[in-house]
């Protein structure tokens, strides 16, 4: 990334915004505050002498155009025409007169809201006849005149419904109710009734009846007859709002072709107008001139220069490297991954996004999460379920991260399924490539122990590398997620290793020991100790003693979190364990029952458990693995996402 100051006379912003827009690669940044801070560079020159005299004038870009009722119109007409609210590629860079185009929508929005407004009407009355239809059919039986129970001089009579629920505690409670209830229908949650009751009592009634969840059906009250005459009415009506639906649909669908390709267009006029609009409230000014101010990836300089070569010759761009920056502005992340990687970017956001000089760490994440994954849940039947879900999810959804993280998780569990000769949960289908888990418990949890110790050291690589990158000596080196803190690290394993397996220590015993003491005081004094080579001055960032007090608790602390974090790297072997397991005891039951028909069943739903409850348990323990023991050691995630001002397109016809 590089920042882009640019700066020209005010009667080109639209234009030049207009340019940015379209070439949408620019990190916007409020050019206001970064003339504050003095972070925005002019360089003196004849060509730009009044500009800088200028800038003393400065102030906050504020023309603004009220695009609001041209969106809420257009986007009107979108929804009358069924046409998607995508910007169209060819029509966002033609020529946009707001108001020419604003009074032809004004014409179109009149002529198509009254025929879509008259659609609406009767499609929300042909809801309201189906319901009516539905809970007149609960009383069609009763051959009585509707509009005699609606004059009753002394009684009220309704139609409602209640939970199952309330209307168990109705019956309960029967005695205090001041109406006779009658109930006409069942359904799966509710009981559809109809009560009698004195009008005297009608206020009483209802406060019981509100206090039980009561909902009113109302009733067609301008219809007369029996309730079979009132469906007959309602049917004849429904007929009648369908074939008045059907020539308004076709007079809509007459207007969508004489009208929708111009209301298309005005749609991404309107797109790339408020996309302006938007970049130049970033903007500073003076009487004269505008001052832009942005992020721009290296690649896309000449991109730009091009486009704003009609521009050139009043106009000034400077591209500043990010180190020539100030402290205070922070270059946006814009992450690039290969596609098997990609999707794994949103579980890294989860955590944060990488700061601009960090390390990304996409590519270590996905392939140990797939690692971990598949080394956890491997069986290749359910692996491929998992896969299919993927690739169904990606479908549907084209954006979507999570299927393309659920399909590329299924390959890896398919991968171990073969290792372990796993085919939804039998083992006897397919021999096992490399190893049958409950046959080497011990060979397992071991495996979990080396996974981790391998993974928590590319945890140290990370840091070394940020730190260093960042100049972080202390960090880098000698703290204890530095060099320092890696060779403590494998020392301290190699011990624990030849204690365990028994065996002779490769390195003798009072030299081990050395070592260690010697890595541990280094991680103590890391402060001073980086403060001096780097010739920081005072050596101490706080009192000698606070210092020395919080670094022994610290030592502590590393000594208990070396441990913990690896011991936690168990659950991997642990989980490969349980995972088998819990199939084993669905297999057990279907054993014993006496039905082929049933043990099938059984079986089969032992995969979806598995699958869904076992997945998810092992998606979030990979998940914590990741983050708790291995991100905590490297990864801040305190950065900017790179978020350009450009319109969004479909994938197809000039969408995205």
């Amino acid at each position: 990334m590089e920042m882009l100051n640019l700066i020209g006379p005010l009667d080109y912003l639209d234009d030049i915004s207009r340019e940015i827009a379209l070439l949408g690669c620019i990190h916007m940044v409020n050019a206001h505050n970064e003339i504050n801070n003095n972070s925005f560079t002019i360089s003196t020159t004849e060509k730009n002498i009044d500009a800088l005299v200028n800038i003393c004038f400065i102030k906050p870009y504020r023309k603004t155009v009220d695009y609001s009722t041209a969106a809420k119109k257009i986007n009107r007409l979108m929804e009358a025409f069924g046409i998607q609210p995508t910007a169209d590629k060819s029509h966002v860079e033609q020529p946009f007169d707001f108001k020419r185009t604003m009074g032809e929508i004004e014409n179109i929005y009149n002529e198509v809201e009254d025929c879509y407004k008259k659609i609406e009407h009767h499609e929300k009355e042909l809801q309201t006849i189906a319901v009516q239809r539905e809970y007149l059919s609960y009383i069609e039986h009763l051959d009585i005149d509707l509009e005699a129970l609606y004059n009753l001089n002394f009684f009220t009579i309704e139609m409602g419904k209640f939970s199952k629920e309330n209307m168990l505690k109705l019956r309960k409670n029967y005695d205090n109710v001041p109406a006779i209830v009658y109930r006409i229908h069942s359904t799966k949650t509710d009981e559809v009734v109809l009560s009698v009751s004195p009008r005297s009592l009608t206020v009483e009634l209802g406060r019981v009846f509100s206090s039980l969840g009561y909902q009113k059906i109302e009733l067609p009250k301008d219809f007369t007859g029996t309730p079979r005459d009132c469906i007959e009415n309602l049917n004849a009506r429904a007929g009648q709002r369908r074939q008045e639906i059907k020539e308004l649909k076709k007079h809509l669908n007459n207007l969508k072709k004489k009208y929708g390709h111009y209301v298309k267009q005005s749609y991404s006029q309107l797109k790339i107008s408020q996309k302006v609009q938007e970049i130049n409230s970033e903007t500073a000014c003076s009487k004269e001139f505008f001052y832009l101010a942005g992020w721009i990836p290296v690649r896309q300089k000449a991109e730009l220069e091009r486009r704003l070569a009609p521009y050139s010759e009043k106009t000034l761009i400077i591209f500043k490297d990010h180190r020539d920056v100030g402290k205070n502005v922070t270059p946006p992340t814009k992450l690039s991954n290969n596609p098997l990687v990609k999707p794994f970017e949103s579980l890294v956001y989860m955590y944060g996004v990488p700061s601009y000089d960090e390390v990304d760490p996409t590519p270590f994440l996905a392939l140990s999460y797939m690692l971990m994954f598949g080394t956890m849940f491997g069986d290749l039947g359910q692996g491929f379920v998992l896969f299919i879900m993927g690739l169904l999810l990606m479908r549907r959804k084209p954006r979507s991260n999570m299927g393309g993280v659920l399909s590329r998780l299924g390959i890896s569990s398919m991968i171990f399924g073969i290792l372990y000769g796993s085919v939804f949960g039998f083992e006897s289908i397919i021999p096992a490539l490399l190893i049958r888990p409950m046959e080497n418990i011990q060979t397992m949890l071991v495996v979990g122990i080396v996974m981790g110790s391998l993974l928590l050291t590319a945890g140290y690589i990370y840091n070394i590398v940020n730190s260093l990158r960042r100049g972080d000596i202390e960090g880098g080196i000698f703290s204890k997620n530095g060099i320092v803190g890696l060779v403590f690290f494998w020392l301290a394993l190699i011990a624990g290793a030849s204690v365990l397996l028994n065996r002779a220590l490769p390195i003798p015993l009072p030299a081990l020991a050395t070592m260690l003491v010697i890595l541990l005081g280094l991680m103590v004094v890391k402060q001073p100790l980086a403060n001096f080579i780097t010739k920081k001055y005072p050596l101490y960032n706080e009192s000698k003693a606070d210092y020395y007090i919080e670094g022994g608790f610290g030592i502590i602390e590393t000594l208990l979190s070396m441990l913990s974090n690896t011991i936690s790297f168990i659950r991997i072997g642990a989980f490969a364990l349980s995972h088998i397991s819990l199939f084993i005891a669905f297999l057990t039951m279907a054993d014993m029952m006496k039905s082929s028909a049933g043990s099938i069943a059984l079986l089969i739903m032992g995969n979806v458990v598995v699958i869904a409850l076992e997945g998810l348990i092992v998606f979030i323990q990979g998940l914590r693995l990741e983050y708790y023991e291995i991100f905590s050691k490297f990864y801040k995630g305190d950065g900017l996402p790179y978020r350009p001002a450009r319109i969004s397109y479909a994938k197809k016809s000039g969408r995205v």
